[in-house]
């Protein structure tokens, strides 16, 4: 009878193991992967700014419905023969005008135009539903909105006692009754674009004031991922500590009054 094939050695496999030990040990590995955390913020970046422009292209750009729009522009002004060269003369037309537009509502007129849109597209009923949360919330970034821009910055208390605190804007001061509790609408943020957030009803306890922190440096965080945490977070730290010691001392006072 025929053997089989041999079973694999148990010196080859040791030795094996010795080798990867030996290449673990003289840094080898630690030193690629040190160069590698090194190199990969601008690999990523390079890729990120590929995939934006990307994008931009081919929603944008020539063959596109936008990009068509483009094209005809300029060939306006050189003809139908080099449609590159006349995507671009009518992409240097649009942002002229959007600068000129720019211009024009930094100034007085400022206030004026964002009426006259307010007031011509909340009539239409297409638009009206998307116009109006939209342009807030626009402006609520753009800091151009005093009434957004002053919405109140709290940490929400999730989880109870030994829960987490999260950085949130206070949508409304006005209480809602829920199942015979009440309730403030809390706004959450998320990185790095804060407005795709999300609204919770939470308990009144559960929502603290920071009024040392506005809604600039709360945007600011989410953007930076928290890089930029040491800006706001410690003055924050501070005020809920404050806050957490007032609690206890009116939650103890009912306590010896009872006694």
């Amino acid at each position: 009878m025929g053997r089989g094939p041999p079973a694999p050695s148990l010196k080859s496999g040791s030795a094996m193991h010795t080798i990867l030990g030996r290449i673990w040990h003289t840094s080898i590995i630690g030193n690629l992967v040190a160069g590698s955390l090194v190199v990969l913020p601008f690999v990523l970046t390079v890729l990120i700014i590929g995939w934006a422009i990307n994008w931009i292209m081919a929603a944008f750009g020539p063959g596109s419905w936008f990009g068509d729009i483009l094209t005809t522009g300029g060939e306006a002004f050189i003809g139908p023969q080099r449609e590159w060269l006349a995507f671009l003369i009518g992409a240097v037309i649009v942002l002229i005008i959007l600068w000129a537009f720019g211009w024009a509502v930094r100034t007085r007129a400022q206030r004026t135009l964002q009426h006259v849109l307010d007031d011509v597209l909340t009539k239409v009923p297409l638009f009206r539903a998307v116009y109006r949360p939209v342009s807030q919330v626009v402006r609520l970034f753009a800091g151009s909105n005093p009434d957004l821009t002053g919405l109140p910055v709290v940490m929400c208390r999730l989880g109870g006692a030994q829960g987490v605190d999260v950085p949130a804007f206070l949508a409304s001061a006005q209480p809602f009754e829920v199942a015979g509790e009440q309730r403030l609408l809390v706004y959450l943020p998320t990185s790095p674009l804060p407005a795709w957030g999300g609204l919770v009803l939470v308990p009144e306890s559960s929502v603290i004031p920071v009024p040392d922190m506005d809604a600039d440096a709360l945007i600011k965080l989410y953007f930076s991922f928290g890089v930029l945490a040491p800006e706001t977070i410690p003055r924050v730290t501070e005020h809920i500590e404050k806050e957490r010691a007032a609690r206890k001392r009116r939650e103890k006072k009912p306590a010896d009054a009872a006694e």
